[in-house]
């Protein structure tokens, strides 16, 4: 796997599991610092941005992810079919740049660019090998037949499963919401908005679930909190017919609409995102906002930058069906002497996938099974 995983060996049980005492070595970790390919601290400049609209009377509120999320962008040679690889890259930065054990789940979050020396993000040949090998040991077999067993060499599109089979396939347990059809009116998706504004304003060990109420203006009733809270989630696996998105956020403006804040694999970020300081960044209010990358003090155009970031979700751009993908098996939920929910300690980077945090036989084989909770 060129240093993504190592096989189990061949005395393992045939379900793919190590089940020997024998250690099975995740060498996420490396010594060669070039592998660390990708854009780190963007969510940073995202909040930078944010803050930027607020001050200016645009963004009420807006929630992030874990800053220490990568951003992979797809070049000349997968711009056409490669977002699904892209799109797990980013979710398994966050995976890779956990600490071996956490802190209580309000920890404070990280240096915006704290990404741990030497993490790897593996390649998309990478990706394409161990999408094989969890089908070997398994996993989802009707996708696998779907696809013919395939797909190292190949350019062709992977979607929510196969991100689901790479990560079940390491121990990191995950949830589907499966949004079939509109859930309200006009072609919209209130339920799909909800539950994303729900899952990031839940405390860091609550996963991606259901939402409560199918209606965004039954939390916006409860919400107290108008600021930019970056939070120590992990991000979203967001997938419609054609195309998938990393979701790092959401955005409510003060007109009450709400915008997703994504990593979009085929979109380009301005060159002065990655290195933008809150200085460089206009508050004031102006007429021609969002124009130009300049405005018009000659600082830059938070507007305009944000446009990166920004996912307008209405009746013109809502698609009939969504699969959201969220990790759920870095925080362990359990509580501790003080009755307080503690996350538990991930061990994914030393440990066999079975026991890496915390599962049970039984477990790793309903893992191999794609569940998904269908809404509504």
């Amino acid at each position: 796997m060129d240093g993504f995983i190592n096989r189990p060996p061949a005395s393992t049980a045939s379900d793919g599991f190590d089940k020997t005492s024998q250690k099975t070595e995740f060498t996420f970790v490396s010594d060669d610092p070039s592998r660390m390919i990708g854009t780190p601290g963007i969510i940073p400049k995202a909040r930078i941005l944010l803050e930027a609209s607020k001050a200016q009377g645009i963004t009420k509120q807006a929630y992030l992810a874990d800053p220490s999320v990568v951003f992979f962008q797809s070049d000349a040679s997968d711009r056409e079919w490669g977002c699904g690889y892209r799109n797990l890259q980013m979710m398994l930065s966050y995976v890779v740049q956990q600490q071996s054990s956490h802190s209580v789940a309000g920890r404070t979050a990280r240096n915006a660019n704290s990404a741990i020396p030497g993490a790897i993000v593996p390649t998309i040949p990478e990706l394409q090998r161990q999408i094989e090998y969890a089908w070997a040991c398994g996993f989802d077999p009707p996708g696998a037949e779907q696809l013919k067993h395939k797909v190292e060499g190949t350019r062709k599109w992977i979607g929510t499963t196969e991100a689901w089979c790479v990560l079940c396939s390491l121990g990191v347990r995950c949830s589907i919401l499966d949004f079939h059809t509109f859930t309200g009116p006009d072609r919209t998706h209130p339920a799909l908005l909800a539950a994303i504004y729900s899952y990031f304003r839940m405390p860091a060990w609550s996963p991606l679930t259901a939402p409560k109420s199918l209606h965004m203006s039954d939390f916006e009733q409860a919400e107290v909190d108008q600021r930019i809270i970056q939070t120590v989630k992990p991000p979203l696996y967001i997938q419609h017919q054609g195309h998938s998105r990393t979701v790092i956020g959401i955005e409510v403006l003060m007109t009450g609409e709400l915008n997703l804040l994504v990593l979009d694999p085929r979109r380009w970020l301005h060159k002065s995102i990655t290195t933008l300081k809150e200085a460089s960044v206009s508050r004031m209010r102006q007429p021609a906002h969002g124009s130009r990358v300049t405005a018009e003090n000659g600082l830059l155009d938070a507007q305009y930058l944000l446009k990166a970031f920004r996912l307008s979700l209405n009746f013109e751009t809502f698609k009939p069906q969504y699969q959201l993908l969220g990790i759920s098996g870095l925080y362990h939920e359990g509580q501790g002497d003080d009755g307080q929910w503690q996350p538990n300690e991930l061990e994914l980077l030393t440990r066999g996938t079975s026991v890496s945090i915390g599962w049970n036989e039984d477990e790793c084989l309903q893992s191999k099974s794609i569940c998904s909770t269908r809404i509504p």
